[in-house]
């Protein structure tokens, strides 16, 4: 397993609410199907998203009822049995969440991605319980889970909110999926010129270390 890096970027690429990508960036994007960005919020910007990480993750938002699981085990499991929490579309329940920071600094990414605007189509908290089996995620497309439209263009953000590493349970990739025979294809792409879809996460792995984390 090799570590992915990207010491080219920084908070300087931040002006106002855009993060600037190079042209060589978009270009590993379309052919890897991945980028890594370093610095993408300030310190102060995570530290506003972080209350609210807590306040859906440990289940005290009311209403939620399918919205709020275990990714890892059938829906029903007690709540003092997860090990892999799952609070989805956060900003359909707290307005102070709809169009956070997070949302509109990957926004500005994603219009660089492709041609066109993108817009949200999907949102999560996720946290893995430290020391627990069974917290983790298969590999897996994205696209597998998602609606079946016409556009299949997508680009799903995910902002560790604490440091992920290779110990804890980092996220994984597999470059260029399209020309891995491994992988199970996922039909044919439509035209750049179309809308995409931006999906975003923000997840908390097991970590001794409280400490902001390296990439955002």
């Amino acid at each position: 397993m090799t570590i992915i890096n990207n010491p080219s970027s920084g908070a300087h690429r931040r002006n106002g609410e855009t993060y600037h990508l190079t042209e060589e960036e978009i270009r590993r994007y379309r052919e890897d199907g991945y980028l890594v960005l370093h610095d993408v919020l300030t310190d102060e910007e995570v530290a506003t998203l972080d209350p609210w990480f807590e306040h859906f993750i440990s289940g005290k938002e009311p209403g939620m009822g399918r919205d709020f699981c275990d990714m890892s085990q059938p829906y029903g499991t007690p709540m003092e049995e997860f090990k892999l929490v799952n609070a989805m579309l956060p900003g359909t329940y707290r307005p102070e969440m709809a169009n956070n920071i997070f949302f509109r600094v990957a926004q500005s990414i994603a219009d660089q991605l492709y041609e066109g605007t993108a817009r949200m189509d999907y949102e999560q908290f996720l946290a893995k319980k430290p020391n627990k089996a069974g917290a983790e995620f298969a590999m897996h497309q994205d696209l597998g889970y998602w609606p079946k439209t016409k556009n299949t263009w997508t680009a799903t953000f995910s902002l560790a909110m604490n440091d992920a590493t290779i110990e804890n349970g980092c996220l994984q990739v597999v470059p260029a999926p399209t020309k891995n025979p491994n992988c199970a294809p996922t039909g044919p792409k439509t035209t750049a010129t179309e809308r995409a879809t931006a999906s975003a996460a923000m997840t908390r792995t097991p970590s001794s270390s409280e400490a902001n984390p390296a990439t955002k």
